[in-house]
């Protein structure tokens, strides 16, 4: 399902298209997490997955990532299967992750020291990560003196550090107040912009879902399974007040709509 626009809506990048048929996921002998999954996504394409707790979005992006093999079906990331386009792919945790004894520069510098970059590389490259999510004033601190979304920013100047193809997030901004999220939110299509990349997006934030992405994709629970797609027609770059729009709140109605719809009674 697609907007008016297509393809036209999307970031045009080099990004990976990513393609998931007949896939399905249970853990040893119990039940199905995810059954019957197919979707394709284009290079440039920002897919958010939202759904009821337990319906498998978090096992998804395990799966597109290559941390988990699927039971059935099949998942390529660039025409080949996901541990093989690894390398182009980075995955974002609910929580930022930051090593407590690295200062964060070289939390930003990691994925950059084990992919064997030279010292001068990494360093021109962590200045330009930071400067580019608004923490150049922060290089020399410890996590623990940052915000909960000062070190969000840093895990995804972490992650634009290797310059990914494909961006996993999950439920990134869950802990963060509202404030806070929508800023992040703007933030990330503002990187995007500048240096562009396809992601998944979980989230349990209809509001998030409809501002960030072309597609929404909304699973029912027990297993999960595709119950809706929804298109969402708004051309990038999204500014702040989109969200005030009659457009725009009518499809976070839909989205909800939808939602509820698969919510377990």
């Amino acid at each position: 399902m697609r907007g008016k626009e297509g393809f036209n809506n999307l970031i045009m990048d080099p990004g990976l298209h990513v393609r998931l048929a007949g896939v399905g996921k249970r853990f040893g002998a119990g039940p199905g997490v995810i059954e019957e999954f197919s979707l394709a996504a284009a290079p440039g394409e920002f897919v958010s997955l939202i759904g009821p707790s337990g319906c498998g979005k978090s096992t998804l992006l395990r799966l597109i990532a290559g941390l988990t093999p699927p039971s059935a079906g099949e998942i390529s990331v660039g025409g080949a299967a996901p541990l093989a386009g690894r390398e182009g792919v980075f995955l974002i945790f609910q929580d930022a992750n930051l090593l407590p004894w690295r200062r964060v520069a070289a939390n930003v510098e990691l994925p950059l020291m084990l992919r064997g970059d030279p010292a001068g590389a990494r360093h021109e490259r962590v200045r330009a990560m930071l400067d580019l999510v608004g923490l150049p004033h922060a290089a020399g601190h410890y996590p623990w003196q940052l915000s909960g979304g000062m070190r969000m920013r840093v895990s995804i100047a972490r992650a634009l550090s290797v310059a990914p193809r494909l961006l996993l997030l999950d439920e990134p901004f869950g802990a963060l107040d509202e404030m806070t999220r929508d800023r992040l939110n703007e933030d990330l299509l503002a990187i995007r912009e500048r240096d562009p990349f396809t992601a998944f997006f979980v989230t349990h934030s209809v509001m998030e879902a409809v501002f960030l992405s072309n597609r929404i994709i909304v699973l029912s629970a027990n297993p999960g399974r595709i119950a809706r797609e929804i298109a969402v027609p708004f051309s990038y770059p999204r500014r702040p007040e989109l969200r005030e729009t009659p457009e725009f709140l009518a499809l976070i109605a839909e989205t909800s709509h939808a939602l509820r719809s698969v919510l377990p009674r």
